[in-house]
């Protein structure tokens, strides 16, 4: 009896439910802002800072709250999924071995029958039902065997089908965490320059105040999570891969 292999199928990514919008800043947002800056401004702020970085306390506040709006957000999605990234760490364990375990048992696969063979009585039967009874007798006698076959590779194929899924909405998980904290990004980026705008025109150097601001938005919130997680997402992908070749 020959034992087909069902090909792993990856699902499509599924779509995380959380949404949040940072539309652009409305009328009183920016009037505030403006104003904000312009009473900045009279004051010589933004100033430069000892690395010469033009900069403010609303600046800071800004950059600050950025910052801590990604640490909240991958920091979340760490909490979230890391039963699911301890479930995926053991079945890239558990794939590895079971392959193995089903190769081992490939190996000690009893003789092809003769199916050819004919005994006393059978010599007037065609070759159609002497071929159909060799195999039923040979799977009969065998039959420990193939069950334990399709009890090895049942159990490899649902360990496939969940890695396949967890990961997959893993990955959909990571894209809109990535997507909100760079539609964060491009709020506070607005508020910034809305900001600066109206500190520009009151500041006392303007003349040799930059026109467009220069502090950094920036964060390590999303490398600090995939350096825990990306290695093993990678074996991860590595197997089904694999799998897809074969």
């Amino acid at each position: 009896m020959l034992i087909k292999r069902k090909p792993i199928i990856l699902p499509q990514q599924e779509q995380a439910p959380k949404h949040t919008d940072f539309k652009n800043l409305g009328f009183i947002e920016t009037a505030r802002l403006r104003s904000h800056g312009k009473r900045d401004g009279h004051h010589g702020l933004p100033k430069m800072d000892e690395a010469g970085v033009w900069t403010s306390p609303l600046l800071q506040k800004e950059a600050n709250t950025y910052n801590e709006f990604c640490i909240f957000e991958w920091g979340e999605l760490q909490a979230k999924h890391e039963t699911k990234h301890k479930e995926i760490a053991r079945l890239c364990q558990e794939i590895p071995r079971l392959e193995g375990q089903l190769e081992a048992h490939f190996q000690a696969a009893p003789p092809p029958p003769d199916l050819t063979e004919r005994i006393n009585g059978e010599e007037t039967l065609s070759e159609y039902i002497i071929r159909s009874r060799r195999q039923r007798e040979y799977e009969k006698r065998h039959s420990g065997y193939f069950n334990k076959t399709i009890q090895i590779e049942n159990i490899l194929e649902e360990s496939y089908r969940k890695l396949s899924e967890l990961l997959s909405v893993i990955q959909a998980a990571e894209k809109t965490t990535s997507m909100l904290c760079e539609r964060s990004r491009g709020h506070t980026w607005q508020r910034i320059v809305v900001y600066w705008n109206g500190a520009l025109q009151t500041h006392p150097k303007f003349r040799t105040i930059p026109p467009t601001p220069e502090i950094c938005l920036e964060s390590s919130a999303e490398t600090e999570y995939f350096s825990l997680n990306q290695s093993i997402q990678d074996e991860a992908k590595s197997i089904l891969a694999s799998r897809q070749r074969t």
